[in-house]
């Protein structure tokens, strides 16, 4: 993971306030009767996306936006992008109202969407690129030491000159971001980054984002259901449910603050009983050779003791609970 900078001395990049986003609509019954009748009697609905939300972000900070489906987790980075208009509170990113949509703030910022494409389905990212170029307005000397720079951190050196299409999702999604990084933007957004992407791919995606995140003079904040970005890549979590922040902090401080439980994965040497292992604790995995025992923190040097003098064990690890689990007390909490 990237070290995370001093963000007591790091300039704020983004400053939320009370920020809400409300949407309303009109209910209908099925059928063409439905409609009709949702024509002159329809039942407005309100949904409030995001609540009342402070959030801030200090340049050289690569900050997890986390949440299950719905939670507000993109109508917030659209909000801060200036897609979407606020429907209450104040914002401001590098000094510029987002929803104004002003030049000087385009050219400090780049939104990612995993979930589309910015590219030309044609054009080889070598002449998108030249797009971008005119675009943003970058000086030739400023737009072809940011493209070396970009193309080799990404290693898309060998497919500047093949058109989209014949690419595979992840050179696409590789092509995009540098494509977004080439006017050095000094907020990035980036949504879903690793969507459908496979394992080699996504972990070389999270490798060029902490390249970019390392040189400090940025600010970052990724949106994803993915932990091993969120864990790989993230100084700072925040983790957002029903459009509200329920936790805003490291993840280790998440860790000390939520986790209830230890995992002890035990490999073993010979036969052993699952009934007695059990005793110990709760078994989440267990195969012939291997199991996991979850444990209270206070009980886990006693257990694991037990279980070296009493069971076969080639091999035994404690560690944290997965913070998939954490992340879902953290969601239980916020809905009781």
């Amino acid at each position: 993971m990237s070290r995370p900078c001093n963000t007591s001395e790091a300039p704020l990049a983004v400053t939320a306030r009370h920020l809400s986003k409300t949407y309303w609509f009109y209910e209908k019954e099925p059928g063409l009767s439905g409609a009709v009748k949702a024509l002159f009697k329809g039942r407005k609905t309100v949904v409030r996306a995001v609540q009342d939300i402070d959030f801030r972000l200090h340049t050289g900070e690569v900050v997890g936006f986390i949440g299950p489906n719905g939670a507000g987790k993109t109508t917030t980075l659209k909000m801060l992008a200036g897609i979407l208009f606020p429907s209450g509170g104040t914002l401001d990113v590098l000094g510029h109202i987002p929803h104004r949509r002003e030049k000087e703030f385009l050219k400090k910022i780049a939104f990612v969407a995993g979930q589309r494409n910015r590219l030309f389905w044609d054009l080889p990212a070598e002449e998108y690129f030249q797009f971008c170029k005119i675009v943003y307005e970058i000086p030739d000397e400023h737009y072809f030491a940011a493209k070396t720079r970009l193309v080799e951190m990404a290693g898309i050196g060998d497919t500047l000159a093949v058109p989209q299409r014949k690419l595979s999702a992840g050179q696409r999604k590789r092509c995009e971001l540098v494509a977004a990084l080439l006017h050095d933007p000094r907020v990035i957004f980036l949504d879903e980054p690793t969507n459908a992407l496979d394992l080699v791919n996504a972990r070389k995606l999270r490798e060029f984002i902490r390249a970019k995140a390392k040189a400090g003079n940025h600010g970052i904040i990724l949106t994803s259901h993915n932990m091993a970005d969120i864990g790989e890549v993230c100084d700072r979590i925040v983790i957002i449910n029903a459009g509200q922040i329920a936790f805003d902090g490291s993840l280790s401080s998440m860790y000390r603050r939520f986790a209830t439980k230890k995992q002890i994965k035990i490999l073993f040497n010979g036969p052993w009983s699952r009934d007695l292992v059990a005793r110990l604790g709760e078994l989440t995995i267990v195969d012939p050779h291997e199991a996991v025992l979850e444990v209270e923190p206070a009980e886990t040097a006693r257990v694991a003791a037990h279980i070296c003098s009493n069971f076969p064990i080639r091999d035994i690890t404690i560690i944290e609970a997965p913070i998939e689990r954490i992340i879902e007390a953290i969601y239980a909490q916020r809905q009781k």
